[in-house]
């Protein structure tokens, strides 16, 4: 049994440390890959609350260096206030839900995201649409990122929707738009009770392989292909979703 567990924290240390490794490279997608690699060896309720800490330490991280944090929060305040309702909406869901359907619902979400972003399709927001629409996504983003720890597919295909928002306005945003996610959420699981003292402590050791992985992953930034890197990833996401669903399904 002793053996089995330190397999379990092995593997639970090797998904966080991915987590962190995509974080550095890509910007993006530490829940991603990092809860449903867990939820293979983890009550799934488990892996998502084990993200609380690691995710606003990397997004704390990310958004230091990204800087115009001012700027991006003057333009996109109205999606902030929709994914704190939307997230409150997602937590009250995590609180009371079965381990099959929140299995289901995550893997379908890691799938559906992974198919997302390796399509070429990208939608093209209008100026007058911008703000109705960045509620719209705000509040999917935030039932679905309290529910699964998963803000961010729903943020991006939204940011990339919006014509001259170049890269490092892109980055700006989404730094804010995390943080004002998994502060509030990481603050909602406590308040709800399903984030205790217990596992405070493990999502907090659990920030130490994500940033062994943050900073692996900023090296790699400049040596590896983002187009080749990405395609690893989508392989990664497609296989571990489909490995919750299967888990969900038998």
């Amino acid at each position: 049994m002793q053996e089995f567990d330190l397999l379990i924290v092995a593997w639970c240390a090797f998904a966080l440390f991915c987590g962190g490794l995509i974080k550095g490279t890509l910007g993006v997608g530490t829940p991603l890959l990092t809860v449903p690699l867990m939820a293979l060896v983890l009550p799934a309720q488990m892996a998502v609350i084990l993200m609380a800490m690691p995710v606003v330490v990397a997004n704390v991280w990310q958004a230091f260096k990204a800087g115009r944090l001012h700027a991006a929060a003057a333009r996109f305040w109205p999606v902030f206030i929709a994914i704190l309702i939307g997230t409150y909406g997602g937590v009250s869901i995590l609180a009371r839900i079965d381990e099959r359907s929140l299995l289901l619902i995550v893997g379908a979400v890691v799938i559906a995201a992974a198919i997302l972003q390796g399509s070429s399709y990208r939608l093209s927001l209008p100026p007058a649409l911008e703000r109705p629409s960045g509620v719209l996504f705000g509040l999917a983003s935030g039932v679905v990122g309290g529910l699964s720890s998963m803000f961010g597919p729903m943020l991006i295909i939204y940011l990339v929707s919006i014509p001259g928002l170049d890269k490092e306005r892109f980055v700006a945003t989404i730094s804010f738009l995390y943080i004002a996610c998994v502060v509030p959420w990481a603050i909602m699981l406590a308040w709800f009770g399903i984030l205790d003292q217990e596992l405070v402590v493990l999502s907090s050791l659990a920030t130490l392989p994500v940033v062994v992985g943050l900073v692996v992953g900023e090296v790699l930034r400049k040596r590896v292909s983002d187009a080749r890197f990405r395609k690893m990833v989508l392989v990664v996401l497609l296989l571990s979703g489909g490995a919750m669903l299967w888990r969900a399904l038998v």
